[in-house]
């Protein structure tokens, strides 16, 4: 008599982020963008997140044996922390510092590209940031 092995087993789970729109990786792998219905089978795994202008969010799932289909994971993704210009006039600008010449710096503030002659900037406060994985 031959016993047949049963197959792995893998739940669905509703994956949602805030915002919403954030692409998801699970275990590494491009699942789709929330909110997203996942396959993820029994163990440990971890949830990425990502969306311009947010930081970047880990979380970790287990999916124990006995776990069934139809529970959800949400996620907040935290605003990016900007960088700041501050200006001779006294202004200030928050956003991501994209380029700095002898002439010229370049920032892009809520998505659009801002060109500013370098004789207007007074100070450039960086924020730092973890590199992207290649």
């Amino acid at each position: 008599m031959v016993l047949a092995t049963p197959a792995p087993k893998s739940i669905s789970i509703t994956v949602n982020s805030i915002p919403q729109g954030a692409p998801v990786k699970l275990d590494g792998s491009d699942v789709g963008t929330t909110p997203k219905l996942v396959q993820a089978g029994v163990g440990k795994h971890i949830l990425e997140f990502s969306k311009e202008g947010f930081n970047t969010g880990k979380f970790p799932l287990e999916i124990g044996p006995d776990d069934v289909s139809g529970g959800s994971v949400s996620y907040e993704l935290g605003e990016s922390a900007h960088d700041t210009v501050e200006l001779r006039d006294g202004s200030v600008l928050n956003g991501d510092l994209q380029s700095v010449s002898a002439t010229e710096v370049v920032m892009r503030i809520g998505g659009s590209m801002q060109h500013l002659n370098r004789n207007q900037v007074k100070r450039i406060l960086l924020v730092e940031r973890e590199m992207p994985s290649q």
